[in-house]
């Protein structure tokens, strides 16, 4: 898509059922910002659900989801080999000052990241239509 822009995040360990990381805060210069695409990468095997979340202005009230495994459920991750994270078109759009936070769902107590982890994210600033 043309003037997208992308941005890698690298989580840390999230070790933990449910642990957060604060992503980035949608700009307040152009309206906010769509996100396109994303994908993540573990450092390790294992069986999880890496999501992108809404979490408001405030950064501490959970929104939409974003993006997240296309069954919404975990997923078995080869080490270092990035997946694709599946848009939810209706919560695309993050309005101007909303932070966009990564959450991750473990199946299994070891299911932790590695320093190395990542998350990538694909956007345009302003709305865009999806599809």
């Amino acid at each position: 898509m043309a003037n997208s822009k992308f941005l890698t995040i690298n989580p840390g360990t999230m070790a933990g059922d449910g642990a957060l990381t604060h992503a980035f805060k949608a700009s307040s210069a152009h309206g906010g910002i769509t996100v396109i695409d994303a994908w993540a990468s573990t450092g390790l095997a294992g069986t999880l659900d890496i999501l992108l979340v809404n979490f408001g202005v405030s950064g501490t009230v959970t929104g939409g989801t974003i993006a997240g495994m296309t069954d919404g459920t975990a997923t078995v991750w080869v080490a270092d080999v990035p997946q694709a994270l599946t848009i939810t078109a209706a919560n695309a759009f993050v309005d101007a000052n909303e932070w966009i936070v990564v959450k991750k769902l473990e199946a299994g107590a070891s299911d932790d990241l590695v320093d190395s982890a990542q998350v990538v994210i694909e956007y345009v600033d302003g709305v865009v239509t999806q599809g």
